[in-house]
């Protein structure tokens, strides 16, 4: 696995071009404008129910808004991409994620980024389902592959969810973002993930090698603090 000192916007140009992809969990479709613009797809599936969730599980997740709230990013997300919805390069599933699946046939992805319900079990039924609509030689990626202190207050299970099923379906963990809400990126055709991570270190200055993670070792989000604020730093 590769551990890069960039951010998730920086790490879409490495991602397959002029695709068909997914993005789960859209919000206010901040990060769907930068997959369209890094990636270009030929067709961007938004997925999101936008609705307020009543379970003691989600319920410090900064996402889980109220209902007023997710109906104005729902409607906004909408105006903004009217453009591409109209041409069809953009599709809205207003849906939760098990459920939209069967809009989409086996094979049918590109890529897809995972950024929905962030609890262990909802993360790893993401992964789990969404692999089947992957191509063999595409890419799952995925946001907040973190557990420090504030994303275990959130119920945060990310990390063991991804790290789950990496060692579950015997996926490669290609890379790792370095921020405090890193992106990971996971693929099942070894000759792909070669090629990307070939791709990382060619282009990625002082990108890490992590051997045979998370297989070997294991990850942990530490924190000092500074005033009021965090300093967060990766731990292998």
């Amino acid at each position: 696995m590769m551990l890069c000192p960039i951010s998730r916007s920086q790490l879409l140009q490495f991602l397959p071009k002029g695709g068909e992809v997914a993005e789960i969990g859209v919000a206010n479709g901040d990060f769907s404008r930068s997959i369209l613009d890094a990636a270009a797809p030929r067709r961007l599936h938004l997925i999101d129910p936008w609705e307020h969730q009543d379970r003691a599980d989600y319920a410090r997740d900064v996402n889980n808004v109220s209902a007023s709230e997710q109906e104005i990013r729902f409607n906004a997300v909408s105006a903004r991409f009217r453009n591409e919805i109209e041409r069809d390069a953009i599709r809205i599933h207003r849906d939760y994620s098990e459920d939209a699946a069967i809009f989409f046939a086996d094979g049918q992805l590109d890529w897809v980024y995972i950024d929905g319900m962030h609890t262990l079990d909802a993360a790893y039924q993401d992964l789990a389902t969404y692999r089947k609509k992957v191509k063999r030689e595409g890419f799952i990626a995925g946001h907040d592959y973190t557990n420090y202190v504030q994303a275990q207050q959130w119920n945060f299970g990310v990390v063991e969810a991804v790290n789950r099923f990496v060692l579950e379906f015997d996926y490669e963990f290609i890379a790792l973002t370095l921020e405090n809400f890193p992106t990971y990126v996971l693929a099942k055709d070894r000759e792909c993930a070669a090629a990307l991570k070939h791709e990382l270190i060619l282009n990625v200055p002082f990108a890490v090698e992590i051997r045979d993670y998370p297989r070997a070792g294991r990850f942990e989000h530490k924190s000092v603090r500074l005033g009021k604020g965090l300093i967060v730093y990766p731990s292998f």
